[in-house]
């Protein structure tokens, strides 16, 4: 009953294609609104209040967010730069291993891993803090946060904190638009017109006027028949594909025995 459950929230979630954090985020609001104002903390074990240790760590770091968010920025912004002069260019490397993988350094991924980082600190830190706050019964405080915009903002942080409220309020609000109208259908390849010099094809064998190639970027393994579209340019239309090697191995060999006595036209 629990397998079935699980997997038809599962399924439902993945054709919905909203994020779990955004789900979570709208019952952390309808708890903000109506949760009882009752004193518990279930995170209470073991005579410790694991609790109030989380909760005193989160409000460290949001109440020093901007300093982070500050430093963080500074320091993508010093990679860019460092990026942009082409220093340290030896830490730039890979190499290819026996086991299919190739593994390397490059300083672009730790810019782009600084930047998901930082958003997930905004986004799906925010919403753990959020729930951290109701679990263990500190929701008068954060509900004081919200609301009190007399007080001193130092001290409560009643910007601060309706500053991360509204953004993953807006980034729930695309997520469900976005989930409106998002769709997934099978690529259609026949007839698309590729460039087959493109680092992400593999030319496999190559006659004539026609090719065949693979897709090195997909997962899985496609395979395409292709054929040149003039004398000039390097596009090919696809006339034929499969993720089956042989399918694709024995028509290039056909076209390949039509054209034999035609020799190389490039």
């Amino acid at each position: 009953m629990k397998e079935k459950l699980y997997d038809d929230v599962k399924n439902f979630l993945s054709k919905t294609k909203i994020p779990f954090f955004n789900y979570l985020f709208v019952f952390e609001i309808i708890f903000i609104i109506y949760l009882p104002n009752k004193k518990f903390n279930l995170l209470y074990w073991d005579n410790i209040d694991f609790g109030n240790i989380l909760y005193n760590f989160g409000y460290y770091l949001y109440d020093h967010s901007i300093g982070i968010i500050l430093i963080i920025l500074i320091f993508i912004g010093l990679l860019t730069w460092i990026y942009s002069k082409d220093w340290l260019l030896f830490l730039e490397h890979s190499t290819e291993y026996v086991d299919g993988t190739t593994r390397g350094f490059s300083l672009i991924t730790v810019i782009r891993n600084t930047v998901q980082l930082l958003w997930e600190f905004i986004h799906k830190g925010w919403i753990i803090y959020i729930g951290i706050i109701l679990v263990s019964g500190q929701k008068d405080s954060l509900y004081y946060t919200l609301t009190n915009s007399n007080a001193n903002f130092g001290d409560n942080n009643f910007l601060l904190y309706w500053m991360y409220m509204v953004i993953n309020s807006i980034y729930l609000i695309w997520t469900i638009i976005y989930s409106l109208g998002s769709f997934t259908v099978p690529t259609t390849y026949i007839g698309t017109y590729i460039d087959i010099n493109k680092s992400c094809y593999f030319i496999i064998d190559q006659v004539n006027e026609y090719a065949f190639i693979k897709n090195q970027i997909l997962k899985s393994p496609m395979f395409y028949l292709v054929e040149k579209g003039d004398n000039v340019s390097n596009n090919y239309k696809i006339i034929d594909c499969s993720s089956k090697f042989d399918e694709i191995k024995n028509e290039f060999e056909v076209k390949k025995a039509n054209n034999k006595s035609l020799g190389s036209k490039f």
